[in-house]
């Protein structure tokens, strides 16, 4: 299964929310099946994927939701890919991956780094849990609870 490299940190946080039904229900399906065989292959990719596809603003394997919309995805595929010293196309198990995310892009100061203009950051449980710790650890208490989707 191809996953665009950022799509990876969007199915850590994902909690039922999204563009429309079928979108939803495809990132349920994609995230459900990925959690439940961790042996699953994954070709990390920085392109359109199977989420994308979904997806109202994708427009020729482009993202045309804004001006900068294509940018500043491929600037967040890389910039996962970078973090997590992989290639794009180079393959990997959901397991071992998703681990790999929440070793070297588990705290704030990362992911802010990558998400940090994501119109999706304020529903993304990932997100918000690595910012609830960060708070916790600045002593201001947290902001927004994750949700279990």
């Amino acid at each position: 299964m191809k996953i665009r490299a950022h799509h990876l940190l969007c199915l850590l946080g994902f909690r039922g929310e999204g563009y429309n039904p079928e979108f939803i229900k495809k990132m349920k399906e994609i995230k459900e099946r990925l959690e439940k065989e961790p042996n699953s292959i994954i070709e990390v990719v920085n392109e359109c994927d199977e989420i994308c596809a979904l997806c109202p603003y994708q427009v020729n394997n482009l993202c045309q939701k804004g001006k900068l919309s294509q940018k500043r995805t491929k600037e967040m595929d890389e910039k996962v890919l970078n973090y997590l010293n992989l290639q794009a196309m180079d393959t990997i198990t959901s397991g071992k991956v998703f681990s790999l995310i929440k070793k070297r892009i588990g705290n704030f100061s990362i992911i802010v780094k990558i998400c940090g203009q994501c119109g999706w950051r304020e529903v993304c449980n990932y997100y918000l849990k690595l910012r609830n710790e960060w708070r916790k650890q600045k002593g201001l208490g947290e902001n927004r609870k994750e949700i279990s989707p």
